[in-house]
C-alpha cells in the first residue's frame, strides 16, 4: 500500500478533527449552551477529540511531509466544506449546533473508518488499533447527541415533558430489530 495514501487520509481526518475541535471549544463557551445535557456532552466530545489529537501529535510519521502546511491547506478546505454548517452557531440554537455537530462527529468516523482500512491493508498495527479505539469513542459521541438532542430542541420548544418520550422514539428507531422489522 502507498505510504502516500496512508499519510493523505491520517492528514485529512487531523484537519477535520482539529477544526471540529476548535468549534466545540467555542460552542462550549457560548452563553446559549446552557441545558445541561449538552455542557456535558460538548464537554465529553472536546475531551475525546483532545485526547485523538493528541495521540495523532505522537505519529508524526504518518502526517505528510511538511505537515504545518499541509494541515493549514486541509483545514482551509474542511473549514470551507464545514463553515456553512458548523460557523453559523453564533446565530443557531443549540439544538442546530448539536445537529451540525453529529453531521461533523459522522464525517469523523467515516474518516476514521477510511484509516483503520487503510492502516490495516499497510500493516499499521498500532494506527489501526487506534483508529479502531477512536471511532469506537466517535460512534458513543454520535448516539449521545443523538439521546441529547431531542432534550434540547422540547426545551427550546418549552415543552420539556415530552423529552423523554421523543429520545425513546428516536432510538428506537436504531434498534437493529425496528430497521429489519421496518424493512
Amino acid at each position: 500500500m502507498e505510504t502516500e495514501k496512508l499519510q493523505d487520509y491520517t492528514t485529512d481526518l487531523y484537519a477535520l478533527l482539529k477544526h471540529t475541535q476548535k468549534v466545540i471549544k467555542t460552542q462550549k463557551s457560548s452563553s446559549k449552551v446552557d441545558h445541561t445535557k449538552a455542557v456535558d456532552l460538548l464537554h465529553d466530545i472536546d475531551v475525546a477529540l483532545t485526547e485523538q489529537l493528541n495521540e495523532f501529535d505522537g505519529m508524526e510519521a504518518l502526517l505528510n511531509d511538511g505537515t504545518a502546511s499541509t494541515i493549514k491547506k486541509k483545514l482551509a478546505t474542511v473549514s470551507g466544506s464545514l463553515a456553512g454548517l458548523m460557523d453559523t452557531q453564533r446565530e443557531d440554537p443549540v439544538s442546530k449546533m448539536l445537529r451540525d455537530d453529529y453531521t461533523a462527529l459522522s464525517m469523523i468516523a467515516s474518516g476514521y473508518t477510511m484509516l483503520h482500512t487503510a492502516a490495516l491493508g499497510a500493516g499499521e498495527d498500532h494506527l489501526a488499533e487506534f483508529t479502531k479505539s477512536s471511532l469506537t469513542t466517535i460512534a458513543a459521541l454520535i448516539t449521545e447527541t443523538s439521546r441529547v438532542m431531542p432534550h434540547v430542541v422540547a426545551n427550546e420548544l418549552d415543552v420539556e415533558q415530552i423529552a423523554e418520550a421523543a429520545e425513546t422514539n428516536t432510538q428506537e428507531c436504531w434498534n437493529p430489530e425496528t430497521m429489519m422489522a421496518e424493512a
